[in-house]
């Protein structure tokens, strides 16, 4: 069942009436739980599940409590996130290999397919609670200058909890990778594996090169956007901004996104890859709630035996024939190598960890940064404000609309409208700041306590303000991340984000503010009487990468070669977005599915040979 964030501690008796501080929203998140905190959500297409069995069951026909170490598997995949879920599909589709799927989290509830609610569950049961260490120079108006660091704990991992937006990046973003020594991951040879994933339902379907109707992640535009979506799409446009693709190869410009989203419920990689196959193939297992504690590794020849996991207080080990694959996401996954002595000499032998391989696992950390430092004020005419009664009333009419769902619920409003501007810092023809936006409801509030604001906030569909976001897509500053010195395993790992390290980070992020400011002079802007307000807080939204760095041997910084593999030690791949050397100018779930998508192919090459 899905709880969401204990903020008792935090609410204070000012708080407005859409937030859950208030009494109203409390009644709003009690009857959240109640209506969409179970697991029931069915997969309504002609999947391989439904051919086989109308049940909606969700285990692999086995008791998943009564694996036994002397289970043996093919595989052993651990983390059912954007990457784990493609790979378990592809990977199962070899009817001779036995693979196994092991996730932390929970299966995922109902809440997670309502695109609104996206900000009720960061800092719930369904997020793994991370944040960052203090420094100068990041969250600067949070207490203790710490962030959040939102990861989704829950079958679909972060694509189960995220925006939804569907993009894939700009064609340099991969040329890039290829150009540095990984052969093979240029943009001509990953874009059929973008159309394999893509099952395209809007009007950039007609655009066969570029995109893909036949793949399990369905793509579309929302059937409800309010007027601000349209305000933001034609200020930049004004400011002779292009109306583009936005997930074509050159993606400069402005445009209202596509969302992985199936009729107003979200497509996460769980209900894409995973639901219609679940208790279909006999070859795959499925545990949930259960905790990898290490890799299971012979020191002496360096080769991946299996994993050893918790689950319901107990412990077990389970072997792999062939690989291990860690699909933990940027901060697990070189949690789980560290904790099983593959990372930095230095920092696992000053934790008594003894090391297998001496890798720079953990560092190369990036993510894109922004500020909520633009709020722009709406006049009545654009203002979406609802009162507690209405609120409640939208959210039972969701519940009971079927077989689509639509209306403010079944959008991420105006989150889903986004530009790529290109300043003049940019070396190439690429964008290097985006604009996203996000609703506010109660600014004083804000201003008062950031932090009690925003861990309260969690319905977009109600505000009277936006939030307009320069996002740094092409830092140069680099993070690091640490095991917990009092709990290597059990504890949160140690996160420093190192935000503006490098000066150029913040030259460029200036040049995006200056391109906001001018958005207020526009006939757009001036119609509907909005205008900015300056705040300061720095802040990002979610996408890290980097930090099991892809790489040839001659990169001293590579953690995985350019078929994943990790180096120096036998029978183990990461397979996730820490693989990534440079980030992406984009938002990371659909490259992250890319990067399953290809891998599973080259994986199965590789055995076939």
């Amino acid at each position: 069942m899905w709880q969401p964030r204990d903020i008792s501690q935090i609410c204070s008796e000012t708080q407005s009436n859409l937030t859950q501080c208030s009494p109203a929203g409390f009644m709003y998140l009690a009857l959240l739980v109640r209506l969409f905190g179970g697991v029931n959500y069915t997969v309504n297409e002609d999947t391989e599940r439904s051919k086989e069995n109308k049940e909606n069951k969700f285990s692999s026909g086995k008791d998943k409590d009564e694996t036994k170490e002397s289970h043996e598997y093919d595989f052993i995949i651990v983390g059912a996130g954007s990457a784990g879920c493609v790979l378990a599909n592809r990977l199962s589709e070899e009817e001779q290999w036995r693979i196994l799927l092991i996730e932390a989290g929970s299966e995922e509830p109902d809440i997670t397919m309502i695109p609104s609610l996206y900000k009720a569950l960061k800092g719930s049961s369904l997020d793994w609670n991370y944040s960052t260490q203090p420094e100068e120079m990041s969250c600067r108006s949070m207490k203790g200058h710490t962030c959040d660091f939102t990861r989704g704990k829950t079958m679909g991992g972060s694509s189960a909890i995220n925006t939804l937006l569907y993009m894939r990046g700009n064609r340099r973003d991969y040329d890039h990778w290829e150009e540095i020594g990984n052969y093979g991951w240029g943009y001509d040879e990953l874009l059929p594996y973008f159309r394999k994933s893509e099952n395209n339902k809007a009007v950039e379907a007609f655009d066969t090169y570029h995109h893909g109707t036949g793949g399990p992640i369905t793509v579309e535009r929302y059937s409800y956007y309010d007027i601000n979506n349209f305000m933001i799409l034609e200020s930049f446009k004004e400011l002779h901004i292009p109306e583009i693709d936005l997930t074509a190869e050159d993606n400069i410009g402005v445009n209202i996104g596509l969302s992985t989203s199936k009729d107003g419920r979200r497509v996460s990689e769980n209900v894409a890859y995973i639901k219609p196959i679940r208790d279909v193939r006999k070859n795959l297992d499925i545990i949930t709630n259960a905790f990898v504690t290490k890799l299971i590794i012979d020191h002496e020849t360096k080769t991946t035996l299996g994993v050893t996991y918790e689950k319901n207080g107990k412990s077990y080990n389970v072997y792999a024939k062939k690989e291990v694959i860690s699909s933990g996401g940027t901060v697990n996954s070189p949690k789980l190598l560290m904790v099983s002595g593959i990372g930095p000499r230095e920092h696992l032998e000053s934790l008594n960890i003894s090391v297998v391989a001496d890798l720079s696992v953990g560092h190369n950390l990036q993510d894109h940064v922004t500020t909520n430092g633009f709020i722009m004020s709406l006049s009545n005419k654009t203002a979406t404000n609802v009162s507690s009664e209405q609120l409640l009333e939208e959210v039972q009419r969701y519940h009971d609309q079927e077989p689509k769902k639509y209306g403010p619920l079944a959008t991420t409003n105006v989150a889903g409208t986004t530009a790529f501007i290109k300043t003049k810092y940019s070396r190439e023809s690429t964008p290097d700041i985006q604009f996203i936006f996000e609703g506010i409801n109660n600014v004083a509030e804000f201003y008062s306590d950031p932090q009690a604001y925003l861990t309260s906030d969690t319905f977009t569909a109600s505000f009277d303000r936006l939030f307009c976001k320069p996002l740094l897509i092409k830092p140069c500053s680099r993070g690091i991340i640490l095991l917990n010195n009092n709990d290597p395993v059990h504890g949160n790992p140690l996160i420093y984000q190192r935000f503006f390290t490098e000066k150029e980070d913040i030259d460029v992020l200036i040049e995006g503010f200056k391109f906001s400011v001018s958005l207020e002079e526009t006939e757009a802007f001036k119609k509907f009487g909005a205008h900015f307000v300056l705040t300061e807080y720095t802040a990002t939204i979610y996408h890290p990468v980097g930090t099991c760095k892809m790489g040839p041997s001659s990169d001293k910084d590579a953690v995985v070669d350019p078929r994943l593999r990790v180096y120096g030690v036998k029978r183990l791949r990461v397979v996730d977005a820490s693989v990534m050397p440079f980030i992406p100018r984009i938002n990371i779930n659909i490259p992250t599915v890319t990067i399953a998508e290809y891998i599973s192919d080259l994986i199965k090459s590789e055995y076939k040979q």
